[in-house]
């Protein structure tokens, strides 16, 4: 499927949004567009798309180079990905992912479109969190399910799997209650929010099942929109 370049509005469709940078096609590849995403995290979050009733698809929004988007259709679940970078929409294109390419906060599809919500690691790079989620609860179907990663406060600590500062579009961390109070400004329900902490080698699975429990990377948020007019 083609990619779909988008113009972006903000939410009166006034004008631009001051959202993360995207870089232009003919930009050298960084890093995050040849990150793998840890095997036990993927297949995690598949059991949860499988535990959903799904009658629409899956949506990972910042699917990156495709990796859950593909592992979905291995398992016969209909995903689709959506990328803002032009790179990073391209590998994943080549990989054999439908992408859109767009920005996050005004994608370009009808409300209730989707089952199922993934956003990984997205909402701290952008200006204005909110917008964006949303925007995802927009897209979700009523009694749909949300799933997103951020990096928790104590991100900043780690040099596996990456510092926080490492990365110099991050905008903010949070913690667990700013998390929570951003998704229920959102319009979401029955939010859950825990601690984790994926290990990248089979060592480091002792420590990153501690430090979830103490001071983890990431937040892991699942939640349901409960909006019947969404």
């Amino acid at each position: 499927m083609p990619a779909l370049t988008l113009p972006r509005t903000d939410s009166d469709g006034t004008g631009p949004v001051p959202s993360v940078e995207t870089p232009n096609a003919s930009m050298p590849s960084r890093y995050w567009e040849r990150l793998r995403e840890p095997d036990a995290l993927v297949a995690r979050d598949l059991a949860l798309v499988r535990s959903v009733p799904r009658a629409r698809p899956v949506l990972d929004v910042g699917c990156g180079n495709g990796g859950f988007v593909r592992a979905c259709l291995n398992n016969g679940m209909d995903a689709i990905g959506v990328e803002a970078f032009d790179e990073s929409a391209r590998v994943a294109s080549q990989r054999g992912v439908a992408v859109l390419q767009a920005a996050g906060e005004t994608l370009p599809v009808t409300a209730g479109s989707f089952e199922f919500v993934r956003l990984k690691e997205v909402l701290e790079h952008v200006q204005r969190p909110l917008v964006l989620a949303s925007e995802m609860r927009r897209v979700l179907r009523p009694g749909g399910t949300f799933l997103c990663y951020v990096p928790s406060q104590w991100s900043q600590l780690y040099p596996f799997p990456a510092n926080f500062y490492d990365d110099y579009t991050h905008v903010r961390a949070f913690s667990r209650v700013g998390l929570r109070r951003l998704l229920e400004d959102a319009g979401f329900d029955r939010i859950e929010v825990e601690g984790y902490t994926p290990p990248l080698r089979a060592w480091q699975r002792p420590v990153g099942a501690l430090a979830s429990r103490v001071f983890p990377f990431l937040w892991r948020a699942v939640a349901v929109n409960g909006d019947v007019h969404a």
